[in-house]
């Protein structure tokens, strides 16, 4: 477990990037029970504050760290809206841990993989993922700028997978997992939300509503 002065790692939550920084000390949950305990950090990167937790276990004659702290708060991500495919939320997801780990060519690819599943998903097959995203923008899926950030994620995940002097860095996969989610929230959670929407303005007044 860290001690009390001792710099400590994490993925800070708000701005993405890998930061260490120093808690000024440990508190515990329990009086009397070193296995779990929390500190306030800042980040090195944009100064704000993170809640962490480290936990340990009690070898029988010390304690002895068993992981990384967690951050505990502000939260890391939103959770995905179930109305999103599985293909696609959990290729995300693992983007999502990707970054968390550190490994931003790796979270670059499982990003460029969300979108082949949006292609697969909305039937937009064959060929390469430029032409299933030419094939979306056809469909009038995706337009506009939402097409060019589409074409933007496939690109860095081409370089991430087929380029071996290129690594991606925490900035940009910051960009690519918040514009791969508003590709996810475009196509699948305000298209469903506005067809609700028609469909409650195209329905005939309830006697309730009438009266």
């Amino acid at each position: 477990m860290s001690e009390g002065l001792e710099p400590v790692g994490v993925i800070c939550t708000s701005c993405r990037n890998a930061t260490s920084s120093t808690p000024g000390g440990w508190l515990s949950e329990i009086d009397g029970d070193p296995t779990l305990v929390y500190a306030l950090i800042r980040c090195a990167h944009c100064r704000s504050l993170l809640v962490i937790r480290e936990e340990s276990e009690w070898d029988g004659r010390d304690v002895v760290s068993t992981g990384p702290p967690t951050v505990l708060w502000p939260s890391l991500d939103t959770p995905l809206s179930p109305e999103i495919p599985e293909a696609a939320r959990r290729s995300f997801e693992e983007a999502r841990a990707c970054h968390r780990a550190g490994s931003y060519t790796a979270a670059a690819l499982m990003v460029r993989r969300t979108v082949e599943a949006v292609c697969a998903d909305k039937g937009a097959t064959g060929g390469g993922l430029q032409g299933k995203l030419e094939k979306l923008a056809e469909m009038k899926i995706i337009e506009g700028k939402l097409t060019d950030w589409s074409h933007g994620l496939r690109a860095l995940g081409n370089e991430a997978a087929h380029d071996v002097n290129v690594f991606v860095n925490a900035a940009d996969v910051q960009d690519a997992l918040e514009l791969g989610e508003a590709l996810l929230t475009h196509v699948y959670v305000l298209d469903a939300r506005y067809s609700a929407f028609k469909a409650r303005r195209a329905a005939p007044p309830s006697n309730a509503s009438a009266a």
